[in-house]
């Protein structure tokens, strides 16, 4: 039971790098914690998750944009980078920072 927990917990947070990486790709302010992602879990996609998260806490980003426009843009970016969250340990509690971490080893190992 505790592996199950510990493999779920690191999936959440391979969940939540992602996306705060492709809110971060896309300039936009969200940042999401395991929390905040475990909040979302009544809904049935991560299109909804967001269109959830965006109606709560930023309606006013849907006067210039569309929700599926918005959705579609970080889930194609967050499904970019799944796997590498996945494969990513970052030893770090705090999971809004996650995505710049994991950027920023990432672009270091590009240089190399």
């Amino acid at each position: 039971m505790i592996h199950a927990k510990h493999d779920e917990d690191r999936e959440v947070q391979a969940q939540v790098c992602a996306f705060n990486t492709a809110f971060e790709e896309l300039d936009l302010m969200f940042r999401w914690d395991a929390q905040t992602y475990r909040s979302l879990a009544s809904a049935d996609s991560d299109y909804g998750k967001i269109a959830q998260y965006i109606g709560t806490h930023s309606p006013h980003l849907l006067k210039a944009y569309s929700a599926e426009f918005l959705c579609q843009a970080i889930v194609e970016r967050k499904n970019s980078t799944i796997e590498a969250c996945r494969q990513n340990t970052v030893q770090y509690e705090d999971s809004t920072q996650r995505a710049r971490l994991w950027r920023a080893r990432n672009e270091e190992t590009a240089r190399v």
